[in-house]
């Protein structure tokens, strides 16, 4: 049979490299074992395979059955892909055999035809991948665009999948797209959109593969007549049986029909029923090779076997598939076990050559082997085997890959065949629940979403947790949690219980990548935490939590407020342990860093450090955290002018690093590279030259090396190169200098091909400091004044609308003043005239009409908890959210909750809709706490607040600032109020 796949290998690094050594002051970085395979895909013409094997009929991959159907699905993948980004990712899910790997491969052969060269990923735990060493930059595609198809992708380990997506040999043709495709849709995809986009600012979307439009009827003939046809008989001319579910179910009945009618047989149509049918045909092929002149020796009972272990393990390289198989007593021998290996292969060629057991395909039908197999089911006809019964927990428990892959599998079969939780799955995680866990995030989440596990089971497998969980566990993490949290729910009316639980919750949840309803959930804890009888402790733990999810999404004055007050819990007796007193307080002093208060932060960060210093004395765990913690203190005394201090903590960050670095897989290059640059800058504010180009070059040549592998790291090799063309200029080292600050502005227009959202600013800086450069070198006018052009032009998109007229007057400043220096007087004058004519800024679209019932929707959310009211506002416009706001009747403690969960620029823009509008005057809930969320606003924000606001609302507004806060002295309540109205030009308490 001819294979699909052209051995084409291309081995990667992933995200982090094993550090071997420093030598003075260089880094030797040793890139790891590729985390995946790529083949080119195929689409030359299959051979029809032999026999009736069922399995390689139905197998998508030999494309026995034509493809039909879909149009409406390939026109939105089409679209997809042609579209503008440079990255553009798409995961296509939907249930078993609804036909996702047939789309996916069609799509592909289509672009593939418009000149995309179409590829497949396969984690390296399907593949034999071999350690190599990859040579920087050897890139898979020049100039055509490029799209990766990569199946199974919930059963990635998130890094590796994070691994594959920035892997930098996909990123050097025109354009890369990549089609994810998984049968859940849950916090495995959650948590990888959200570090796509913390990390490029890609947004990833999702597409739900729907039951397809064209009927079973025509599915079902078109199969029918394609069997037919693979098998060399006559098309029965049978009427069409009534068959309902998808594709695969429909494709498994035809090719029922077809062989049922070739052996004078009733062809079943109950799906269970259908599948056994189907696999005896399998048993009976196994049969006939061992029987015919005995082209296989192993028995079929002992093939069954192997293809169980094969369906739940997947392929495996030939030595570890050898033990696996002694393991669960298939064989004796190793002589029985290479023996059955090449039997199974003569039965099932591997499409890797260097593997063996290679699966039944499609999985619904290798499922529902695995089933069948499984004593306990009532199926006629389909005998199952003993042995099964207790293979299971022993290959569960043979190593971490086994029940990685099995596990998954074995929760999607047990949805259709429940003896397989009842007997199988339960009792083992029942006696053995951290074997859940050893299988990763994968299994996890399936179980999670399991129905007929037990609440005992969930229990036993989330104390089984480590209290420092890997990233790649926290999606399966946050699963198990949820589900527990939804079945106590009902269970308890303990508000401390429900607390806890909240807390628990909503900080796994920001660890998974839903950090917003993390974040409201947490609000909600600190809210239970403050009502009786709650101690103090569950109101330190919950505002601590609060305090780090606000951080991570860099709330900087929710995490003070929050923090700051769990601290004060402190000394009330309420001391967490040290290693959350020292995280705690690193936490607090960046966010009041964050907010122009240096001097708290400062000492609070002093705080910090001493206390993690306390720690590494008795635990090396903590150094890490040390580090980072001391870089953030010396870039803070640095900006403060405190130099010399700033170099002393950048000393000792170096030291602690160089302590760790012969420890393999310490994985500290990027912080290697921060303190390095951190210490170039300080230097060069030192004047200290030498020291100063030396540090920095060594941060380059780190940041370049990591980046030759994952492009993540594009935007601090532009950082530590802006940072070289600066030092390089303050020594005239002009040709270097603009080297450097050439292949910075080369880094930033290839991230802006992939996010203009989030990198423009960074490409708009860099040209304003080349043209720096000009000014000061007399060298590249021409090349200059391009730049500045170019700034103007870019100046005009909207998201520059709060800095463009700055950013236009800049540019044509530095402009003039490059054409004096060139000698062009009159062309300076010119471009001096246009600076006081700065572009007008485009107007504010207008608002949609509210295409909702805005009371009906009013009504519906009051009724709801306040972070299921905020997600429900969040998916509305501004306008119509601000809307639906004002018709609201709400308590004012649900309502500070849920408004509070909104990011400040989803908060600004309804602020914005709601002073806009006089209806807010009619809702004195509402119009009171708007007044008190302006009132404490910045005053140049709070001005611009009043602005946008009719003179009605802003008089409301203005007469409730001029009155003192809580505690506040009456005058300066008056001077906040004069430098408003000074401001602002009038008073609307007289309009």
């Amino acid at each position: 049979m001819r294979r699909e796949v052209a051995p084409q290998q291309i081995n990667t690094a992933g995200e982090a490299a094993t550090l071997l050594a420093v030598q003075n002051g260089d880094l030797h970085i040793h890139q790891r074992i590729g985390t995946h395979f790529i083949d080119e895909l195929s689409f030359g013409a299959v051979a029809v395979p032999d026999g009736e094997m069922p399995s390689r009929l139905l197998n998508a991959g030999n494309r026995v059955v034509d493809f039909t159907g879909r149009t409406r699905e390939l026109a939105d993948l089409a679209a997809w892909l042609e579209g503008g980004a440079a990255m553009a990712v798409r995961l296509l899910h939907g249930g078993a055999g609804q036909g996702k790997t047939r789309l996916a491969h069609r799509f592909a052969e289509l672009a593939h035809g418009a000149g995309w060269i179409t590829v497949r990923a396969r984690h390296s735990r399907d593949a034999v991948v071999q350690p190599v060493e990859v040579a920087a930059g050897t890139a898979l595609v020049a100039q055509k665009p490029l799209l990766v198809l990569v199946d199974y992708a919930e059963r990635w380990p998130l890094s590796d999948l994070l691994a594959l997506l920035l892997d930098r040999r996909l990123h050097t043709g025109r354009a890369l797209r990549v089609l994810l495709l998984a049968r859940p849709l849950g916090n495995w995809w959650d948590l990888l959109t959200y570090r796509l986009s913390d990390t490029l600012g890609v947004h990833a979307d999702s597409l739900e593969l729907a039951p397809a439009q064209v009927g079973a009827a025509e599915v079902f003939e078109v199969a029918r007549r394609c069997f037919a046809r693979a098998l060399d008989v006559a098309v029965p001319g049978h009427p069409v049986p009534a068959v309902e579910g998808s594709f695969l179910t429909v494709h498994m009945a035809a090719l029922a029909h077809v062989l049922a009618v070739r052996h004078g047989e009733e062809p079943p149509t109950d799906p269970a029923q259908l599948s056994a049918y189907l696999l005896s045909r399998e048993r009976h092929h196994w049969q006939s090779m061992y029987d015919n002149d005995r082209r296989v020796e192993s028995p079929p009972p002992v093939m069954g076997r192997a293809v169980y272990v094969a369906a739940l393990i997947r392929s495996l390289d030939y030595a570890s598939a050898l033990p696996v198989l002694r393991a669960l007593a298939v064989v004796d021998g190793v002589g029985d076990a290479g023996r059955l290996l090449e039997d199974h292969a003569m039965c099932y060629p591997p499409l890797d050559p260097d593997t063996v057991l290679e699966p039944l395909y499609p999985d619904r039908l290798a499922e529902d082997f695995v089933a069948l197999q499984t004593p306990g089911h009532d199926i006629g006809g389909f005998r199952p085997d003993p042995w099964a019964k207790g293979a299971l927990g022993e290959l569960l428990a043979h190593d971490a890959r086994s029940a990685a892959t099995a596990l998954p599998m074995l929760v999607e079969a047990a949805r259709r065949w429940p003896h397989l939780a009842t007997s199988q799955l339960v009792p083992v995680l029942r006696e053995r629940p951290e074997l859940a866990v050893r299988a990763g995030s994968a299994a996890l989440s399936a179980i999670a979403g399991a129905p007929a596990m037990p609440l005992d089971v969930l229990a036993a497998i989330e104390s089984a947790f480590p209290p420092e969980p890997p990233a790649d566990l926290h999606a399966g993490i946050a699963a198990i949690t949820e589900r527990l949290a939804r079945e106590l729910a009902g269970h308890t009316d303990d508000p401390v219980r429900a607390g806890a639980l909240a807390v628990k919750l909503g900080w796994r949840l920001c660890e998974s990548g839903r950090v917003r309803d993390g974040i409201n959930l947490l609000h909600e804890a600190v809210g239970l935490a403050r009502r009786p009888p709650a101690r103090v402790a569950q109101r330190e733990l919950a505002l601590r939590s609060l305090g780090r999810a606000c951080t991570r999404v860099k709330d900087w004055a929710g995490a003070a407020d929050a923090l700051g007050e769990a601290v004060e819990l402190w000394d009330d007796g309420c001391t967490p342990a040290a290693e959350d007193i020292a995280g705690c307080l690193a936490d607090l002093s960046l966010a009041l860093w964050n907010q122009g208060r240096g001097t708290s932060s400062l000492s609070i960060r002093h705080r910090a450090i001493a206390q993690l210093r306390r720690l590494v004395a008795v635990d090396g765990r903590h150094r890490l955290t040390l580090i980072r913690v001391l870089v953030q203190q010396a870039e803070q005394l640095r900006r403060g002018d405190r130099r010399p201090d700033a170099l002393e903590a950048l000393t000792e960050a170096l030291d602690l690093l160089q302590a760790v670095a012969g420890n393999a897989g310490a994985g500290l290059e990027r912080d290697f590279a921060a303190t390095l640059l951190g210490r170039a800058m300080t230097e060069h504010s030192l004047r200290h030259d030498q020291e100063a180009a030396f540090a920095v070059a060594s941060a380059v040549a780190v940041y370049r090396r990591l980046a030759a592998v994952n492009v993540c790291y594009d935007k601090e090799l532009a950082q530590a190169l802006q940072t070289e063309a600066q030092i390089l200029a303050d020594q005239m080292r002009w040709r270097e200098a603009f080297a450097a600050q050439a292949e910075t502005i080369a880094i930033h227009r290839r991230l802006i091909r992939i996010s203009a959202e989030r990198h423009e600013r960074d490409l708009v800086q860099a040209l304003i400091k080349f043209a720096r450069f000009s000014l000061r070198s007399g060298m590249h006018t021409q090349d200059a004044l391009a730049a500045l052009d170019e700034v103007i032009e870019r100046a005009r998109a909207s998201r520059f609308d709060s800095v463009r007229d700055r950013l236009i007057l800049t540019a044509r400043t530095l402009g003039a003043e490059i054409l004096d220096v060139a000698g062009s007087q009159t062309e300076a004058n010119a471009m001096r005239g246009q600076r006081r004519r700065p572009d007008p800024a485009p107007p504010r679209p207008p608002s949609p009409q509210a295409s909702i019932d805005v009371a009906q929707t009013a009504r519906s959310l009051i009724s709801k908890p306040p972070y299921t009211a905020r997600f429900r506002l969040e998916k509305l416009s501004p306008d119509e959210a601000a809307a639906v706001i004002v018709a609201m009747r709400p308590q004012l403690d649900w309502f500070e909750l849920m408004f509070s969960g909104f990011y400040p620029d989803q908060r600004l823009a309804i602020v914005r809709c709601l002073v806009e509008d006089n209806k807010l005057l009619d809702n004195t809930v509402v119009v009171g706490y708007m007044a008190r969320l302006i009132r404490d606003a910045e005053v140049g924000n709070l001005v611009r607040i009043l602005r946008w606001a009719t003179p009605e609302v802003a008089a409301v507004v203005v007469d409730f600032i001029s009155r003192p806060k809580t505690y506040e002295p009456v005058y300066r309540a008056e001077i906040r109020t004069r430098e408003v109205l000074r401001r602002l030009g009038y008073d609307p308490r007289r309009v």
